[in-house]
């Protein structure tokens, strides 16, 4: 299959592009940093394409460069995200710092999975696979990324209740805590207490060797202990 995976060039996106490789899957990595993305899309022999594009650019750019690569995609895997002083109170930050994060998780998602509807459609085995957080699922954890990314989990159930009638499955993947390179062991978070990003992308692996006429719709993955933030 053909599969598009935004935030491509590390962490979670990055795991999942190589997981989804052994099986012997075309990839088309996406990312804002282009010295990033170029040394990812180069730890790959072959079948994986490349392409430097911000989330808050028109989707239409990306669009034409998928076309001229002759590339249109079974899958599409939204996993970039923005995280800015997401740890802010609710009361405090300013209505500004919301605004962003909503352009990017939510808006830009938004966006590109209208424009790229039609090309899916087309697919072999048309999925949309959603890296969202627990946070989205915490009443306990105020911040204004959960506040977006509870946004975008409204967002993922729209989708898959519209999207049914067109064979385009919709799955929402709830990580917790994960190591990346953003986020390393410490004192705080020792070795063992976040989820590898490695077990995300397992799990990617997995719900795309379901049979077509099932969907998961939703998953909750946290590390043993709970969420840490």
């Amino acid at each position: 299959m053909k599969i598009l995976i935004t935030g491509g060039s590390q962490g979670i996106g990055l795991d999942v592009a190589k997981e989804l490789h052994k099986s012997g899957h075309e990839l088309f990595l996406v990312a804002r940093d282009s010295d990033r993305l170029n040394k990812a899309v180069s730890g790959f022999s072959e079948r994986v394409n490349g392409f430097a594009w911000d989330l808050k650019d028109d989707v239409d750019t990306l669009i034409e460069e998928t076309s001229k690569r002759n590339f249109s995609p079974d899958v599409i895997i939204l996993n970039a995200a923005y995280f800015g002083s997401s740890l802010r109170s609710v009361v405090k930050a300013s209505p500004y710092e919301l605004e962003e994060l909503l352009k990017v998780n939510v808006i830009s998602n938004y966006k590109l999975v209208q424009r790229f509807i039609d090309i899916l459609k087309k697919g072999e085995y048309p999925r949309i696979i959603i890296i969202g957080s627990t946070a989205s699922i915490r009443v306990d954890y105020g911040s204004l990324y959960g506040i977006s990314k509870w946004a975008l989990k409204s967002y993922a159930y729209s989708l898959r209740n519209e999207l049914k009638e067109l064979g385009i499955g919709v799955t929402l993947l709830n990580p917790g805590g994960t190591f990346t390179e953003k986020r390393t062991p410490n004192e705080k978070t020792p070795e063992g207490r976040l989820l590898e990003a490695s077990d995300i992308a397992k799990l990617v692996g997995v719900l795309l060797t379901l049979s077509p006429q099932a969907v998961v719709e939703e998953i909750n993955v946290r590390p043993m202990l709970g969420d840490t933030y």
